[in-house]
């Protein structure tokens, strides 16, 4: 009730009929754009124009006519601090990793405590990886390095990494970066022993695209624990990051009376999996190589074993999908969606659009950079989604998906990518489980974690007041703000209004 009485208040004071994008392209505010998964980033979105002209009849007071929560087209994005050590194995023949519940070994670059990166937690990448910039400062040059290749991109285009020696890799959540910018070495978890990627710099036009992955190798390992209502903001060499506070640990157990859902996941690719390994061979064309030390022809991937060849391997989950009133003729359709944390976005196949009967005109197109370029893509508003989950299914309406055909490590094409995007506005554990079903573990909605306007951590009337000046502004507007178009639908009315508000009262304790 008192969000309801403010937001009457409010809309009293700042009403007006508003209809939706007055410009042809809107260009994401963040300064690399919303992620994708691998490397892709959404650069802008162009909506259709027929959306548009449909979208210029509804009034700034209209109630939403979708009867399930419609997500944004892009959620939060897991950052941490990632930084390296030379830990590795002593043993002939050992290639296996070893997992670190705390800092061992001598840093790459010293000191570790200042050469460290923002990276991303991504289940979605088979493999840890850094680049550009990112690669030198945490020391993955010179005598660390492989003369061994190893290609990754596929949708854009392909690039040529290089396989690192054998090293160490730790990461924690941006809470372990203290006030004076340093990172506390305590509260770090990583492996050792394992063989990560080094690639040239991944740009778009608007910066670089990607700077380091910690993936499956690790993450399936751990749980994770992603709490969206707990946002942190630091500063790493003069760029601020914010993101939800993370914890990744060995043990916690997701209590069932706040993660009210959970979302069975399954190992797909290589099975069983009992560890994470490389896989090295001498050259051959060199007899002292044979008998001295053996180059890493993999990076470290999720395996059956030590010794066996390692192939990878991502989490999925089944999403059901409907376009248009359900039917004899029309049922909903199931897809087999990978769970990937790094993806802000999510993407269904251009074979499940066809399923969906989709119509050739998109209704809103996304320019991707990745590997190799940029490309135009089509995008779609799916009517319904609906994910099962012990504790009760989650249904969404008006769903946003780009369409991208990527391989699967099932082999075959990808249904699609399950992004962050659905759980933009709850906490969620990822427990992943090698063995069997791990689970996503989903809170219910929890108070919005990103309405800090100035970014002092606080959400009060300085904040009202830069939301107030945006007020009824669309991307043509001169007043115009992205950081209040909560909802991403490029007008700035009563349902952002309506969220900053329940941000205000929640966090003000009301």
């Amino acid at each position: 009730m008192i969000c309801r009485r403010l937001t009457a208040a409010c809309v009293t004071l700042f009403c007006a009929d508003i209809g939706l994008c007055g410009t042809d392209v809107r260009p994401y505010n963040e300064d690399a754009a919303y992620r994708l998964s691998s490397g892709l980033r959404i650069v802008s979105i162009t909506p259709s124009p027929k959306a548009r002209e449909e979208a210029g009849r509804i009034a700034v007071a209209a109630e939403p006519a979708w009867p399930y929560p419609v997500p944004p087209i892009a959620g939060f994005s897991p950052l941490i601090a990632v930084t390296t050590s030379d830990r590795k194995s002593s043993e002939d023949f050992d290639w296996e990793q070893r997992i670190e519940s705390s800092y061992v070994g001598k840093p790459l670059n010293a000191p570790a405590e200042q050469n460290f990166v923002i990276g991303v937690l991504d289940t979605g990448s088979v493999v840890d990886l850094a680049a550009g910039d990112s690669a030198q400062i945490l020391g993955l040059k010179g005598s660390y390095l492989t003369t061994n290749l190893f290609s990754i991109g596929g949708v854009s285009g392909t690039m040529d990494t290089t396989i690192t020696k054998p090293i160490g890799i730790f990461a924690a959540g941006l809470g372990a970066i203290k006030p004076d910018g340093q990172l506390d070495l305590t509260k770090l978890v990583g492996h050792t022993n394992v063989c990560a990627l080094a690639s040239p710099a991944i740009e778009c036009d608007n910066g670089e695209s990607v700077s380091a992955i910690v993936g499956t190798p690790l993450l399936a390992f751990y749980t994770t624990v992603i709490n969206v209502d707990q946002p942190r903001r630091v500063v790493v060499r003069g760029r601020t990051f914010i993101g939800p506070d993370i914890e990744v640990t060995n043990s916690y157990e997701a209590p069932a009376s706040v993660y009210r859902h959970s979302i069975p996941m399954e190992l797909g690719g290589l099975s069983p999996v009992t560890t994470a390994s490389y896989y090295a061979f001498p050259d051959l064309d060199d007899f002292d190589d044979i008998l001295g030390e053996w180059q890493p022809l993999t990076p470290t991937l999720l395996s059956m074993s030590s010794l066996s060849l390692p192939t990878g391997g991502s989490f999925f989950a089944d999403v059901g999908v409907l376009q248009g009133e359900a039917g004899p003729l029309n049922s909903l359709q199931t897809a087999r969606m990978l769970v990937d944390t790094g993806a802000q976005s999510s993407i269904i196949s251009s074979n499940v659009a066809a399923k969906l009967n989709l119509p050739l005109e998109p209704d809103f197109t996304a320019l991707v950079c990745g590997v190799g370029g940029t490309s135009e893509v089509p995008g779609y508003y799916v009517d319904y989604v609906r994910i099962n989950a012990l504790g009760g299914m989650l249904e969404f309406a008006h769903v946003p998906f780009v369409v991208i055909d990527m391989e699967s490590s099932e082999g075959g094409s990808l249904d699609g990518i399950l992004g962050t995007n659905l759980f933009w506005n709850r906490n969620v554990v990822l427990e992943p489980i090698t063995t069997g079903s791990g689970f996503l573990h989903v809170s219910d909605p929890v108070p919005y974690a990103y309405i800090d306007l100035n970014f002092d951590d606080m959400v009060d009337v300085v904040d009202f007041a830069i939301f107030a000046s945006a007020w009824g502004s669309t991307p043509a507007d001169p007043t115009w703000n992205s950081l209040c178009d909560f909802y991403l639908d490029e007008v700035i009315d009563v349902r952002d209004l309506e969220a900053f508000v329940d941000s205000w009262v929640n966090m003000a304790g009301g």
